[in-house]
């Protein structure tokens, strides 16, 4: 399923490229309101997991506030700094 067929997809990866502008994003949908994300980008090199994982979820943070969000859970974070 493409992003163009699934707002929330395309508004996720548009949050962590916006943040990390050379990222390369993989979004999943899982269940209702639930995503597994792969983010790869030069700016994860020299950080520990967790300092990682909160530059994305720093980058998505609004669309999982309030009670309508669109997204509720994170399943699966993949941080990846790139190897070429």
């Amino acid at each position: 399923m493409s992003t163009e067929h699934d707002p929330v997809r395309a508004r996720l990866a548009e949050a962590i490229r916006t943040a990390l502008p050379d990222a390369r994003v993989v979004v999943e949908p899982q269940s209702p309101g639930h995503y597994a994300l792969r983010v790869e980008s030069r700016a994860f090199e020299g950080k520990g997991l967790l300092a990682k994982q909160r530059l994305v979820y720093g980058a998505i943070a609004p669309l999982m506030q309030g009670d309508a969000a669109p997204v509720h859970a994170i399943d699966r974070l993949e941080t990846v700094v790139p190897q070429d």
